[in-house]
């Protein structure tokens, strides 16, 4: 079993990983993947030459690495494989890509993140994964 396990450092995808870790050792120690997308210059469809070497791009791509070491820390006695991804661009699309590319059985995520405003004005990215994906999806509260 592989579970994709979207995070963003809120407290509700920390619950997202200790629930992957819990059906992982249900499972085999199932192989987990921490998957954090940032949105860096990349979010504004009308800039064709993308900046990755910005101060702002900069900054996401390292708060994306600090949320993925808490999130390992966080499976520090898991026995299975746990592996960690950093992705640019639109989140939802990313984690459902991911999903299907890479054959991932289950994704966990927490229901909301950290961006309230942008869950506002762009809808909700676990209700966008959970109306696209074709995987299953198990929504932590």
């Amino acid at each position: 079993m592989k579970i994709l396990v979207p995070i963003d450092g809120s407290e509700n995808s920390m619950k997202a990983i200790e629930k992957a870790i819990e059906l992982g050792e249900q499972n085999d120690n199932a192989k987990i993947l921490l998957l954090t997308v940032v949105n860096s210059q990349k979010d504004n469809p009308y800039i064709i030459d993308q900046d990755y070497t910005s101060e702002l791009s900069i900054k996401n791509i390292e708060n994306g690495k600090r949320i993925l070491a808490d999130g390992v820390n966080l499976t520090r006695n898991y026995n299975g494989v746990v592996e960690t991804m950093l992705r640019n661009g639109d989140i939802a699309e990313n984690i459902i890509d991911v999903a299907e590319d890479d054959g991932y059985d289950l994704i966990i995520m927490g229901r909301r993140g950290m961006s309230i405003s942008a869950r506002s004005l762009l809808g909700s990215v676990s209700n966008k994964v959970l109306n696209y994906a074709n995987k299953s999806v198990l929504v932590v509260k």
